[in-house]
Formats: structure tokens, sequence, C-alpha cells
């Protein structure tokens, strides 16, 4: 099992977190542009891409951009509506999430023409699991270095939402046909991240 998470940034200038985990080797570290996420996924070939930001549009909406003839669809796909109950997220027509979704849309078109790729959101699985921060949550599952940073947290979290999701312990949430977030489903989760 090879699962990579990606914290995606907005700009590739930013850092985005990456986590990998091998088998039994959980590493994490920060890269930065588009073309560095597709050479390392060619290079791990994994089973699982996960990422943190959205990979699709609202429905009917064929940009972000309130100007567009388009901004009439929402600022929210139904799997943000659906998150909400669980805590909350931003819209996407929000500069910052814009430049997200964008370049989530982006680098997860090139990546699904190879690899099983799905979206999450890291803060919310790590309260499902019921911790408060992302530390002492990845440590009760993985070996982590100290001082990392939130970005390589959260691409971790990612990693641990994946490997839960190819063991069948999460729900998707949102309209197939629109994009959906994964989470854990914490009924089936509960047993098994007390053993």
């Amino acid at each position: 099992m090879r699962i990579l998470g990606i914290d995606l940034a907005g700009k590739e200038e930013n850092e985005t977190g990456i986590c990998i985990l091998d088998g039994d080797k959980f590493s994490l570290s920060t890269i930065h542009t588009d073309k560095e996420i597709l050479k390392l996924a060619d290079k791990l070939e994994p089973s699982l891409i996960i990422i943190d930001a959205p990979l699709s549009l609202p429905k009917g909406r064929c940009c972000l951009e309130k100007e567009c003839n388009c901004s009439v669809g929402g600022h929210f796909r139904q799997a943000e509506r659906d998150i909400r109950s669980y805590g909350r997220v931003l819209p996407l027509t929000f500069k910052g999430m814009k430049m997200l979704t964008m370049r989530g849309i982006r680098i997860s078109s090139q990546l699904k023409q190879k690899y099983n790729v799905i979206e999450s959101h890291p803060r919310t699985s790590k309260r499902l699991l019921g911790y408060d921060d992302p530390v002492s949550c990845l440590s009760k599952f993985f070996r982590i270095p100290a001082n990392l940073t939130m970005h390589e947290l959260d691409a971790g979290l990612l990693v641990l939402t994946g490997f839960l999701y190819l063991q069948k312990l999460c729900i998707k949430l949102g309209d197939p046909n629109e994009g959906r977030i994964i989470i854990q489903d914490i009924k089936k989760c509960t047993g098994y991240t007390e053993s």
C-alpha cells in the first residue's frame, strides 16, 4: 500500500505539505510546484492520492468569478454543505479558496489520468477522530518527527484518512456528479482507532 497525501497550497510559491505512507514507512516533507508534485507521484506510483483542496466546481459553474453568468450557481458544492455539520469550511469563491480550487482542479485532472485521486479535509478528520491537535492524532498511528510544519501535519492527517478509506472506514459527502469529500465514518472507526 502506497498513499500520497497532499496539503495543497493555493500558490506554487507557498509550501505544499507532503506525506507518504509506503508500507510501514511514513515520511513528511514540503514541496512547492505542480511539476514537483507530478514528478513525485510518477516516482511513487501510489495506490491512492488524497488531496486537501476542492477538486471540482459547484454544479452549474464554469469558473468562480463573480462577474461570470455562471455565478448564480452558488459558492458551495453539496460536499461543502454536507461537511458543515462537522465543522466550518470556507466558500469556494473566497479569494484564497478560489486560487486553491483552481489549482486543485488543474493538478488533480493531471493526476487522475494515472492514479486514484480523492479529496478530503484533514481538520475535520482530526476532529472526527476525537483529537484537538494533529500531533496527538498522528502519534497514535505513526512515529512522527518533531518540528513539522502545519502543512506537513495536515498531509499526515490526509494519509491517515486515505489509509482508513482503503479499509472501507470512510464516508463520501456530496454529489458524485459534482465532487465528493471523503471523511472517516466515525461509527466504523471508533473501535478501530481505540485498538
